[in-house]
């Protein structure tokens, strides 16, 4: 697999477009899925429980779908995942009742990891020199598509609930055409002739292989709590804006719009600059404090339109943060594993993603809502204590071409 060093291959930019078209698809739901199980009655514990569910799902989900792309290509994997959102997005639509709301994301969270395949793919052709910056284009990407995605959502949840999800199913086929007419496979000399063996992708058994290896494990761990600092907040903005502001859906999309813009602006014109001049660890550390700055600015914020100031520290961290922890990962194992290391760090993502929203929504019925960003700043401030505590090789140390697979 082959990618340009000076520029981005044509493969480069059908991923991004298809990564594109999928967030789109995917923001368009994030302002509304709370409000529309607030419609249903639900209260905030609850919507945080049809949130885990989704990535309950998707724990047991990702290495397989990891692996599966590993031993029959990224292609026909990305083909049923998309397909699996597509349905999902369309029960959405149709969610009168709470069981089908919960069929939903059931069905996309079992069969559609889409980022674990992409995140493999873009590391099928790029060379490991290139990749933090492929990566940062990606999150780019991610954050393009967030710039309309939650105010498309958010403006067309004033027709009805229905609208956006029909919307994003929408989105969804043309992604699904893309894949299946456009994006070549990047793994054509896989073995589709051995049968797979279920007990190879059973999480736990790569997750235990992976974590016996030192340079593997510091930055699973370090992405992990990276995810738990992030997915608490995230997953509970919605909520928390509803009870502390008392905002619509509309306006939602606006502070998720700002924060897209801001991923795209930053990302095109400062990642490369700041790591080019204080190293990848440094600026690590001011992405994470960028982000605790955002959240406890919360605490003295009671404009509505002053939330778009913490959405612009937000948008700084977590565009510097997420592409830096990424292409690290994706060095550290050989080409034919990535996509099974992909797949373990999304379960590890995934077990954030599936108790942070219960945490996030408990903290939000029980509690003041002030705690739910602090205690999120609370997790940045661990992680970057441990960055900052690790030599300065270590957290970035990557493996050689010349050190055996960890496959055997």
């Amino acid at each position: 697999m082959s990618s340009s060093d000076k520029g981005l291959s044509f493969n480069h930019i059908i991923i991004f477009i298809i990564n594109f078209t999928e967030v789109l698809g995917f923001s368009i739901v994030i302002p509304v899925l709370p409000f529309l199980g607030l419609s249903l009655g639900l209260n905030q514990f609850e919507i945080g429980i049809i949130v885990a569910v989704f990535s309950f799902a998707q724990f047991f989900s990702s290495p397989v779908t990891g692996k599966l792309s590993d031993r029959y290509g990224r292609k026909p994997i990305l083909i049923v995942s998309q397909i699996s959102t597509f349905i999902g997005f369309v029960l959405l639509g149709f969610a009168t009742a709470i069981w089908i709301l919960v069929t939903a994301r059931l069905i996309d969270g079992l069969f559609g990891s889409n980022m674990t395949v992409t995140q493999a793919y873009l590391s099928d052709i790029t060379p490991p020199e290139d990749r933090t910056r492929i990566y940062g284009y990606s999150s780019a990407v991610f954050g393009g598509a967030l710039i309309f995605g939650p105010v498309i959502g958010g403006l067309s949840s004033q027709i009805s609930f229905s609208t956006p999800m029909f919307i994003a199913a929408g989105i969804s086929l043309i992604s699904i055409v893309l894949v299946i007419f456009i994006l070549p496979e990047s793994i054509p000399d896989r073995g589709t002739s051995k049968p797979l063996d279920l007990a190879e992708i059973v999480p736990y058994k790569h997750a235990r292989k992976f974590f016996g290896i030192p340079r593997i494990r510091r930055i699973l761990i370090l992405y992990w709590i990276y995810n738990l600092g992030f997915i608490l907040f995230i997953t509970s903005f919605v909520l928390f804006l509803d009870l502390r502001y008392q905002v619509d859906g509309r306006m939602v999309g606006f502070y998720f719009g700002w924060l897209g813009i801001l991923r795209v602006v930053m990302q095109a014109g400062m990642i490369s600059p700041l790591i080019n001049r204080l190293g990848e660890k440094l600026t690590l550390i001011l992405g994470l404090i960028s982000m605790m700055v955002s959240l406890l600015s919360f605490i003295v914020i009671i404009n509505i339109w002053l939330i778009f100031i913490p959405m612009t520290f937000l948008a700084f961290g977590t565009g510097v943060c997420r592409p830096i922890l990424i292409s690290r990962l994706s060095q550290v194992a050989d080409q034919k594993e990535t996509g099974t290391l992909m797949g373990v760090s999304n379960s590890l993502g995934s077990i954030a993603q599936f108790t942070m929203p219960l945490l996030g929504g408990a903290i939000l019925l029980l509690l003041p809502a002030l705690v739910l960003p602090i205690a999120s700043a609370f997790l940045f401030l661990i992680l970057t204590l441990l960055i900052t505590s690790l030599k300065a090789s270590k957290p970035m140390e990557v493996r050689s071409d010349k050190q055996p697979s960890i496959a055997g």
